[in-house]
């Protein structure tokens, strides 16, 4: 079977993809007291009175890898009972809503650091699993599915000790959240196949001719010809 072109060969395809049903920013603040126990073990007691310039920083993390969590990173939702189907005036139109409501799940790390005499240290907390409902009126009819993404957080603590002893940690969460109501469908369209571009290679420069003094060497073609005449 002979191969063809793929340039300008347009044809009828059938793509699979994902729906954009509704899309909303949310902004959630969360202000948690975390007891000790939720913190772990620490190999340094942060209120011990040989400590200098403790400092606190807590941000989120995969909790399956445990890592930093990414920009934009995908974070799970639980929804909460059935949604409910409300009626909205938008623009002059009647527009049918569901009132979605979830909880989402965010992993925490605090991160403590200091001088233990003259020792600095930095250690981190168990991952801390912070709750926070939700409520939110989407384009979101039965078959959608959500969608959350943290785009923005803001994260700080307090340490409070009392008698030189860790009593508790205050997080204070600011978060932005990218929330859709989506769901898979499949597209038909008309397109052109794409092709791959040519790979980028390095040649070999072409060799420079260095200027020549013609009017010198080897001179008028008439010199030469009164010569072999002499």
């Amino acid at each position: 079977m002979q191969e063809q072109p793929l340039q300008g060969a347009q044809e009828l395809l059938c793509i699979n993809a994902e729906k954009v049903y509704d899309w909303v920013i949310l902004q959630e603040d969360l202000n948690q007291t975390v007891l000790p126990a939720a913190i772990g073990v620490l190999p340094i007691n942060p209120c011990d009175p040989a400590v200098s310039g403790l400092t606190a920083t807590c941000y989120l993390v995969d909790p399956i890898t445990g890592n930093p969590l990414p920009p934009n990173a995908e974070i799970p939702v639980t929804e909460v009972g059935e949604r409910e189907d409300r009626q909205f005036v938008i623009n002059g139109a009647l527009v049918t809503l569901q009132r979605v409501s979830f909880v989402k799940t965010l992993n925490v790390v605090i991160e403590f650091s200091g001088f233990n005499g003259t020792t600095p240290f930095v250690m981190t907390s168990d991952e801390i699993t912070v709750d926070i409902p939700e409520s939110v009126f989407l384009c979101a009819p039965e078959g959608t599915r959500l969608i959350v993404r943290v785009s923005d957080v803001d994260c700080s603590v307090s340490v409070n000790c009392v008698a030189g002893a860790l009593e508790s940690v205050d997080l204070f969460l600011n978060v932005c959240q990218s929330v859709q109501s989506v769901a898979d469908v499949t597209l038909e369209l008309v397109a052109d196949f794409c092709q791959p571009r040519d790979i980028l290679v390095e040649q070999c420069p072409t060799p420079s001719i260095p200027p020549q003094c013609p009017a010198v060497f080897p001179g008028p073609m008439g010199s030469m010809s009164r010569k072999n005449e002499e």
